[in-house]
């Protein structure tokens, strides 16, 4: 008897497909791994910090996920291009996690507009010379990171660095016994692009 995957759409094929298309539109150049038994691509780019992880998920809410691992760890998400596919009455395709779906002919065609392209610009926004990568981490391990364009003024990112600090005062209100020593916040900054100091 043949399984066949409940909503497999080959997300992987499709992005490898897209970028064989459009890989010059990306500004750093970039390769890709696919391991397909395990359901996901990892995506490298040139001289972007090894410690900037992109990848193609095929299980679960598919899509492009970017995040940080350091130390060994998986630190945080920095952003995710989700869609959830799901197809309408009228056989057309949506993505069920918009508050105002647009619907397409195909699944493809979905994954490239909702995920790919939505990508593609993040990463030539945020992958250059003038961004660095803040991660920070409690004196509890409670980890997060942040990518700062040091071109524009500090202080456009004291509301996302004061989150973290609400973030770990919720979790002590929950469980005091958990998180220790809050007040000691490590910062630790990364150029994004492979030796370039700013």
């Amino acid at each position: 008897m043949v399984i066949k995957k409940i909503n497999y759409y080959d997300v992987c094929k499709t992005f490898k497909e897209w970028l064989a298309k459009n890989e010059h539109r990306f500004y750093r150049k970039c390769k890709v791994r696919h391991y397909k038994t395990r359901g996901f691509l990892s995506i490298y780019f040139e001289d972007v910090t090894p410690e900037i992880f992109c990848s193609v998920i095929e299980s679960g809410c598919i899509g492009v996920t970017v995040g940080v691992q350091f130390r060994r760890k998986i630190w945080d998400l920095l952003c995710d291009f989700d869609c959830n596919i799901k197809r309408a009455k009228n056989r057309k395709y949506y993505c069920s996690l918009c508050n105002e779906p647009l619907f397409y002919k195909t699944p493809q065609e979905l994954l490239i507009d909702h995920s790919f392209e939505p990508f593609l610009e993040w990463v030539n926004s945020h992958f250059t010379s003038s961004h660095v990568l803040e991660l920070r981490e409690s004196g509890g391990g409670s980890t997060a990171a942040l990518i700062i364009d040091t071109s524009l003024p500090d202080n456009l990112y004291a509301k996302s660095r004061a989150a973290f600090g609400t973030l770990l005062k919720e979790l002590s209100d929950n469980d005091p016994t958990t998180i220790k020593n809050l007040n000691k916040i490590k910062t630790t900054v990364i150029p994004v692009i492979k030796g370039e100091m700013h």
